[in-house]
């Protein structure tokens, strides 16, 4: 059975250690050494020593646009270097929690997909598509993944906004470099709607008092939201683009087989 958990800070509700997931040939992923989040903007001083003194943080890369991270930037960890790998150049609507943003983007979105009949979910996939065959977009996920070659100790953390979509794939894509099974990673990805339910309910229900359709309500609950079918469909177009998932990675995101083994010798165990 392969452990799931978020790790128990204060602050931070989707933030959580990737050590101890099994690969398909029976290594696990180091402890301590691989985390996945959302924002780290609300965290609180104690979670910053968690992170600091129990986890070893040295590196923190931030997916986030750079509007995004001028307006909420990540407070200092002792310890810890924050590295700039925008996944994407521009904010685009549905990939955040961010409160600041919601009024501007997701609730306009929402809107506008009601206005012309657009399904929430359909356009939460089309966001994922718009990604995963982005230049730019997979050019920063190559980043990352160098990054990540360099580490040699201590964790770590890569974040959005929400850690749902933009960490999402790229969290995919290490575990399935790492040898872990389609099933476990789907797993991984769908725990982003336990761990993040509280949250968005609590959005939710401060949005109602300006927005008070409850079909609007809903769409926005999806674009809170992860769905299966929305990373299997980024595997899907791997395989259509490149022949393979792994074909994919290799021509598109530059994860050669030397890198892969180098990413293995590091996190695996």
């Amino acid at each position: 059975m392969n452990p799931i958990q978020r790790i128990p800070l204060e602050g931070l509700f989707n933030t959580r250690d990737l050590g101890g997931i099994e690969t398909m040939d029976g290594y696990r992923v180091r402890p301590r050494r691989l985390i996945r989040s959302g924002q780290l903007y609300h965290m609180t001083e104690n979670d910053k020593k968690v992170l600091s003194d129990e986890y070893g943080l040295k590196s923190i890369v931030d997916f986030r646009t750079l509007d995004e991270q001028a307006e909420k930037p990540d407070p200092h960890i002792e310890g810890a270097t924050h590295i700039s790998n925008p996944i994407l150049q521009t904010m685009t609507a549905g990939i955040t929690h961010d409160e600041a943003s919601e009024k501007m983007t997701l609730e306009e979105a929402t809107l506008a997909m009601k206005e012309n009949g657009v399904d929430p979910s359909f356009y939460m996939q089309k966001l994922y598509e718009d990604i995963i065959t982005s230049d730019y977009s997979l050019k920063q996920y190559a980043q990352f993944f160098r990054i990540l070659a360099g580490q040699e100790e201590g964790a770590t953390l890569w974040h959005c906004s929400a850690g749902k979509d933009r960490v999402g794939m790229g969290t995919a894509m290490l575990l399935y470099t790492l040898d872990v099974d389609m099933d476990t990673i789907i797993d991984d990805y769908m725990m982003t709607a336990a761990f993040l339910k509280d949250e968005v309910e609590l959005i939710l229900k401060r949005l109602s008092a300006a927005i008070t359709d409850p079909g609007q309500i809903e769409s926005l609950r999806i674009c809170m939201g992860v769905k299966k079918n929305y990373i299997k469909r980024v595997f899907q177009i791997m395989e259509e683009t490149s022949g393979s998932i792994r074909q994919f990675l290799k021509d598109r995101i530059g994860l050669s087989e030397s890198l892969a083994d180098t990413l293995k010798a590091l996190y695996l165990e």
